[in-house]
């Protein structure tokens, strides 16, 4: 026997199909790339006690359905030729390359972003992507420590060790040791997404699960933080590089 149901978490409304069987003896969810929440119960198990499982895994439920929604796009490859647009804090700026002088640069220059090649190398994809990348980890790297000195505060924290890297399947991520790693590509969502992730990651320094006493924290000090979350849900698959 089989049926479907509907869960509201924040903004995000959650749909998700429910198979009952015998020979189970307690509950699973799996989510698939396709998008499908599938949720699988022993025999007699309430539509209240199955409601009530996918509101209380609600966080991960939205956290897999977004790597999915990340990956699908991330096929959508850049070129990294000229007039090709790029997303920075949210705003979109065109390619402009140029070749001279003895060093490879970028600059944000109005509405674009001004890449110059050595004479000695070809503008081609990886000298041009390898600029852009080194350009946007040393930006990601200081307006996120900014945000983590605030947060910390916030949470009266020290400020814990920050790394940038280009990550496929999550936006942060809490080490052992406390160190933040961040994904290099959060740096193409506005503000307000960066915030939610740096955020979110400093909570776990104080609860490493997502528990109630995880959410509780950090609504705490970002009371708007499922907005923020769904927002970086519905628009992360954008942030390309």
């Amino acid at each position: 026997m089989t049926g479907t149901g509907t869960v509201q978490f924040g903004t995000a409304t959650i749909r998700y199909t429910v198979s009952f069987s015998p020979r189970r003896k307690k509950a699973t969810i799996a989510v698939y790339p396709d998008t499908n929440v599938a949720v699988t119960v022993p025999t007699g198990t309430t539509h209240d006690s199955v409601q009530d499982l996918v509101q209380k895994k609600a966080p991960w439920i939205l956290e897999q359905l977004g790597v999915f929604e990340h990956l699908a796009m991330f096929d959508a490859s850049k070129r990294y030729v000229g007039g090709e647009t790029f997303l920075y804090l949210g705003r979109q700026y065109r390619l402009k390359i140029a070749v001279g002088g003895k060093k490879q640069s970028v600059k944000l220059v109005g509405g674009y972003f001004e890449v110059t090649i050595p004479e000695d190398m070809r503008p081609e994809l990886d000298s041009v992507r390898h600029a852009l990348c080194a350009w946007y980890k040393e930006h990601a790297m200081q307006r996120v420590c900014d945000v983590v000195r605030i947060y910390a505060q916030r949470l009266r924290l020290d400020p814990p060790k920050v790394t940038i890297r280009h990550q496929l399947k999550r936006w942060g991520s809490c080490t052992k040791d406390g160190t933040l790693n961040i994904n290099l590509l959060i740096i193409m969502a506005p503000m307000s997404q960066v915030e939610y992730v740096v955020a979110h990651e400093l909570c776990h320094l104080r609860y490493k699960d997502h528990s109630s006493e995880f959410w509780d924290l950090l609504r705490l000090v970002m009371p708007d933080y499922e907005i923020r979350k769904e927002r970086l849900r519905r628009e992360g698959w954008r942030y390309v590089l």
